[in-house]
């Protein structure tokens, strides 16, 4: 599903035969009934449950049965190429259309990322509200490390390098990381390509290779993700390349246990972070590398332009200009003054005030007045009785009344 709504892949074998589909919403079902189904008091008792993304949304007209009353919220944090999701026969076209009409259009509304090429056609703009994704502050990735704890942590890392082949990160070099799952839409041949061109910048400007900068790839690896064992060996592959090889003694590449502590000392160890996804929705990991104060320089994909003040707290590249990536690494290593003016104004209360809408307290706030203005109020029968079975033009609230969202943020609703 997702591959094809990216647009990473026009691999036919990725389009959904009869079959596919009729196994995929048996396993739905299945997993359903066992789990959540009638006499489970998960879905029958529920005012409001949030779908997130496509994966089970074949269970949809299964908690319509069970519960008529319950509220469905669909929420999209994925890229949706809309443009190709518009093209009668493509594969993307062919799959929305499918989820859509069986399962997804049943819900009351459509939160997606801010971005409105993420909307896919037949979704009407008053059920859509805007939301993007969020980190939390006091989660592991995020809190604050003494240098004593981040360098545990590297040497951490460095054992799960080792045992993958793969060199260590070195305690006397500054590096630059991504942290990304080994994903087809994450550009990470980009990543090499731009440090191969970087490192060459360097040396023609006289520095030493041991005064250079390493390379770290690194994530942890996802139960729903097919391509992540495949995308991780062709990047092996990559760097046995001719043009890698002299350095690829310097690109630690390593697939992490599940420790969030880990990625944040990492992060907070390096000299900035690079994120070339060719395709995103909205990048938590964006969000972490700003608020440790890390400039990003990123790809202009998905919901990332909205994260990154370009000039300001990052660096926005055209996708697939991995020179024009390389020239930002060398001018932010080069000039310190002129890496400072980054990391100083990440500091400022105003970039601290605005990357706040990202952290948890914010989108609970979002997440809390949806439910609230959804669920039938004081388990109203009068109201719930009276829910239109057929289509309406909006979302029909838990007071009785219709709400157009008009494709607007959800915080511009309660922030009246």
């Amino acid at each position: 599903f997702h591959n094809v709504f990216q647009g990473v892949t026009d691999d036919e074998q990725y389009r959904l035969k009869q079959e596919d589909k009729d196994l995929w919403i048996e396993w739905c079902e299945q997993n359903f009934d066992n789990y959540w189904g009638k006499g489970k008091d998960v879905v029958e008792s529920a005012d409001v449950i949030i779908m997130d993304d496509p994966q089970v949304s074949a269970i949809i007209p299964r908690i319509r049965e069970l519960n008529p009353q319950a509220r469905i919220v669909y929420r999209s944090h994925i890229e949706i190429r809309a443009d190709l999701a518009s093209v009668p026969g493509s594969m993307q076209h062919d799959l929305w259309d499918f989820l859509w009409s069986g399962f997804i259009s049943k819900t009351d509304m459509f939160l997606s990322h801010p971005v409105a090429g993420f909307i896919p056609p037949r979704v009407p703009h008053t059920r859509v509200a805007l939301l993007p994704a969020a980190t939390d502050e006091l989660d592991g990735l995020n809190k604050k490390m003494s240098p004593a704890d981040i360098e545990y942590y590297r040497r951490v890392f460095n054992r799960a390098a080792e045992d993958q082949g793969s060199p260590g990160i070195t305690g006397d070099r500054p590096y630059v990381i991504q942290i990304a799952r080994f994903d087809p839409a994450k550009g990470i041949p980009d990543v090499i390509e731009a440090y191969r061109a970087f490192r060459e910048q360097l040396t023609a400007k006289g520095i030493e290779d041991d005064q250079q900068p390493q390379l770290v790839l690194c994530g942890h690896g996802s139960i729903d993700d097919p391509d992540g064992t495949v995308v991780y060996e062709q990047v092996l592959q990559l760097l046995g390349q001719p043009e890698y090889r002299d350095y690829a003694k310097d690109i630690c590449v390593a697939r992490l246990p599940a420790s969030d502590q880990l990625l944040c000392a990492v992060l907070r160890g390096s000299f900035c972070a690079l994120q070339l996804s060719h395709r995103e929705g909205f990048e938590v990991k964006v969000t972490e590398s700003l608020a440790k104060y890390k400039p990003v320089i990123a790809y202009r994909s998905g919901g990332i332009p909205l994260q990154i003040e370009d000039g300001k707290t990052g660096i926005l590249i055209e996708r697939g200009n991995t020179k024009g990536v390389a020239d930002a690494l060398t001018r932010l290593y080069t000039d310190n003054a002129y890496y400072q003016d980054f990391v100083n104004e990440l500091r400022t209360k105003e970039q601290d005030s605005k990357r706040q809408q990202y952290f948890t307290p914010f989108q609970s706030v979002n997440w809390l007045y949806l439910a609230t203005e959804l669920a039938y109020k004081g388990n109203d029968e009068a109201v719930a009785k009276n829910q239109p079975t057929g289509e309406v033009d909006g979302t029909y609230m838990g007071n009785g009344e219709i709400r157009q969202w008009n494709a607007q943020y959800v915080r511009s609703f309660w922030q009246k």
